[in-house]
């Protein structure tokens, strides 16, 4: 007995066709296109330069100064901390004041009283001139750095204008060399229409030019020059016409 036959599948049973289902592919994305670098234009240049410079000549000059950023951040603890020092060394002082009045049995006194003011008032005193100097010693400074700002401000914008003036010598380098460029390339194509015109003036002579030697040989002379004769019909001629006119039809 043989091998028995293979089930048939339910495509088969069915009587309908499996169609092969599409693979999906894999598309790299589109890369971005580059953009092309633009050829530098030496007058374009320039006259970007030069309007920066113009910009920022007139920024430097028009606009507040802001002397205020260029304060040191610190300054304020500086002057504190000094003032706190002066403050330390007044107590000090009044410490040694008093010890000095327990000492002559005088404390508690007017006389102790009137010396303690007075020190506290010269204390006071030296305290606000020794912030005054450190804050004017800040706006001091502050102003000078606001200042060398401004001129560094001010020779970027001269040394733009100066790159500027230079792209245009540049430019006019250029422009005069492309001028004589085309200078030369007009008179060489001039003396190629000059040698073209020659060489046509001696192909059209060229027949007389062979005819020169033959006739020279024989001792005759050909005349290149031409005549032109004109006459002026008289009386005579007007009366002897008919008579010639009937001679013809003879």
């Amino acid at each position: 007995m043989g091998a028995a036959a293979p089930a048939p599948t339910v495509a088969a049973q069915t009587g309908t066709l499996q169609t092969p289902q599409p693979t999906a592919t894999y598309q790299p994305a589109p890369q971005p296109v580059a953009a092309q670098p633009q050829p530098f234009n030496v007058n374009q240049a320039a006259a970007q330069s030069l309007q920066g410079a113009i910009g920022g000549t007139r920024q430097a000059m028009q606009s507040p100064l802001q002397v205020g950023a260029y304060f040191n951040p610190y300054q304020q603890e500086v002057i504190d901390r000094t003032q706190q020092d002066i403050e330390r060394q007044r107590q000090m002082a009044m410490n040694t004041l008093g010890a000095q009045a327990t000492a002559a049995r005088a404390f508690g006194g007017s006389r102790q009283g009137v010396a303690e003011g007075v020190m506290a008032g010269e204390y006071g005193r030296m305290a606000g001139d020794i912030a005054a100097q450190q804050r004017q010693m800040g706006y001091t400074q502050a102003m000078d750095a606001a200042m060398r700002d401004r001129a560094a401000r001010l020779g970027a914008a001269s040394q733009l204008g100066g790159l500027g003036q230079q792209a245009f010598q540049t430019g006019q380098a250029i422009t005069a060399a492309q001028e004589r460029q085309g200078l030369m390339q007009q008179a060489l194509q001039q003396s190629l229409i000059d040698a073209a015109r020659q060489q046509f003036a001696g192909y059209t002579a060229a027949p007389q030019a062979s005819l020169a030697a033959p006739l020279a040989a024989l001792g005759v002379v050909p005349n290149q020059s031409t005549t032109t004769q004109t006459s002026q019909p008289g009386l005579f001629d007007y009366l002897t016409l008919p008579f010639m006119a009937m001679g013809m039809r003879r």
